[in-house]
């Protein structure tokens, strides 16, 4: 990775070689270098195997410039250049930027935050410079816990037992320096945090268990990876031979990571103000009004005392800060950037798209502006889009685990989903994802037993889950997405009602 004062460098530098530019009326440079470092886990027990594998890894280091022409302030180029952050390499890229130049009427500029962000030491995470002996030794440390706990089982005399675990330690680390010429000085800004999942499958069992950590530190690394592939084992033994009901609708409770699922497939892309702008938010029409249950609150915090994200700017260079997305159940804000902040506040359309509970005078601030790659990490070659980073659900008058199984008396509980996307369109709110493990059914109140994995698919809308529950969750514990770049923190909600329909055993 390069360094932030290379970055800074090659920004200030870039800078002054614009501003001499005649014809450009305006501009913006953005550098960047990221990288996520991938320890995968893959352990089987009847068939040979390394139980590591070789590292993988994803990198990306270069530059973007955004040049708006004086003749037409709304003619607008880009242009990005992979790895060379010469003088020569910009001067190709503002070539290039001119020659793909075209006049987008709804540009509004860059954006005007003249005053200069005070940078602190204290925002770098140590993860930022582990290296990949640590990673390593993290990987080892979950397998090394798997296969110590099922040594103990008696899973373990079969002569075929079939344990396959499954997984990864991965860091991710990004750096980046972003001026444009309404500014005052360059600003920067780095992240690092680790993600972290064990998957044990135990064929003899017909069983599977899965367990997931994300954190800010190497530390919290180390502790991860001492239980992750224990816990994984744990709960795959507990959910040996699970039963496959019939198709029907059912009492549910959905755990953090199908909560987590939902809200990053259903939810977070129609709370940004270019879905509305779009008219495809699956809520169209209804800011402002009661979209959840008024015990459930939602937000997006960069600065979250136990996120695993830390970000001072965005990568439009506003100071990141918290956004407030639903409070009471009520729809009070909205993920942005600058251009779509400014494309669905001059929309005249916006009343209809925002609706009549909006408000003469809406606001949506430009506090998510995130250029982003696979992974989550920053890119030089993303163009500005709304996401989140920590984002956070409170429960209001929440209750226990146990007292949630006891709300639902008859039913499911779900602890893990996968294939979740949208059916119908994002703006219908309908969607449908398989059960994939860590699942049982509930009699009386109690777990009474385990569900076989991929036995069940959820067939429902983000209303019944949100809107009308039958009871919430008093903690959010954190739950991650496999690609999603947000991290979150999300109680378990019991639902009425869901329709769960058997998959077919397959010969």
């Amino acid at each position: 990775m390069l360094e932030l004062e290379e970055l800074k460098k090659f920004v200030h530098d870039a800078a002054r070689e614009i501003a001499r530019e005649k014809d450009i009326a305006s501009f913006e440079v953005y550098a960047a270098t990221a990288e996520n470092r991938i320890a995968r886990i893959n352990y089987t027990s009847d068939i040979p195997c390394r139980g590591l594998e070789e590292f993988k890894s994803i990198h990306a280091d270069g530059f973007q410039v955004r040049i708006a022409m004086l003749a037409n302030p709304h003619e607008v180029g880009i242009a990005f250049e992979a790895r060379d952050l010469s003088r020569e390499a910009l001067r190709d890229a503002l070539d290039r930027a001119r020659s793909a130049a075209i006049v987008d009427p709804h540009f509004p500029g860059f954006p005007d935050e003249p005053k200069k962000i005070a940078h602190r030491a204290s925002d770098k995470s140590d993860l930022a410079r582990v290296g990949d002996r640590a990673i390593a030794n993290a990987a080892w440390a979950v397998l090394e816990g798997a296969l110590s706990a099922f040594r103990r089982s008696k899973a373990s005399r079969n002569e075929h037992p079939g344990l396959i675990i499954g997984g990864d330690v991965s860091v991710i680390r990004d750096r980046i320096a972003v001026f444009n010429s309404n500014f005052s000085d360059i600003r920067i800004d780095q992240s690092a945090y680790f993600n972290a999942s064990a998957t044990s499958i135990i064929e003899s069992l017909d069983a599977k268990g899965t367990a997931v950590a994300i954190g800010a530190n190497a530390a919290s690394m180390r502790d991860a990876a001492s239980v992750l592939g224990r816990d994984a084992v744990k709960r795959a033994l507990a959910l040996a031979h699970g039963v496959r009901p019939a198709s029907g609708k059912f009492r549910v409770v959905l755990g953090p990571q199908p909560i987590a699922e939902i809200l990053n497939y259903m939810v977070m892309g129609s709370l940004t103000s270019g879905a509305f702008h779009a008219a495809s938010s699956a809520y169209h029409a209804r800011f402002g009004e009661q979209v959840m249950d008024a015990r459930l609150s939602l937000a997006d915090d960069p600065a979250h005392a136990a996120g695993a994200m830390r970000r001072r700017i965005t990568c439009e260079g506003i100071p990141a800060s918290r956004v407030e997305l639903i409070r009471d159940g009520k729809l009070v804000g909205l993920l942005s950037n600058f251009y779509d902040t400014h494309r669905l506040l001059t929309d005249e359309h916006r009343s209809e798209k925002l609706g009549a509970a909006a408000g003469a005078n809406p606001d949506f601030p430009p506090l998510s502006g995130y250029r982003l790659g696979e992974g989550g990490g920053r890119r030089f070659d993303a163009h500005p889009g709304s996401a989140g980073t920590n984002v956070v659900m409170r429960a209001g008058r929440g209750l226990s685990d146990r007292e949630l199984m006891r709300a639902v008396g008859d039913g499911v509980y779900i602890g893990r989903i996968w294939y979740t996307y949208p059916i119908n369109g994002q703006r219908a709110g309908d969607f449908t994802c398989t059960v994939t493990g860590d699942s049982y059914v509930i009699r009386n109140g109690e777990i009474a037993v385990p569900l076989a994995p991929n036995c069940l698919r959820i067939n429902a809308n983000i209303a019944q889950v949100f809107e009308k529950p039958i009871a919430v969750g008093a903690r959010s514990r954190p739950a991650t997405v496999w690609g999603s770049p947000e991290a979150y923190y999300v109680p378990a909600i019991a639902a009425d009602e869901i329709d769960l329909a058997e998959v077919g055993v397959t010969a």
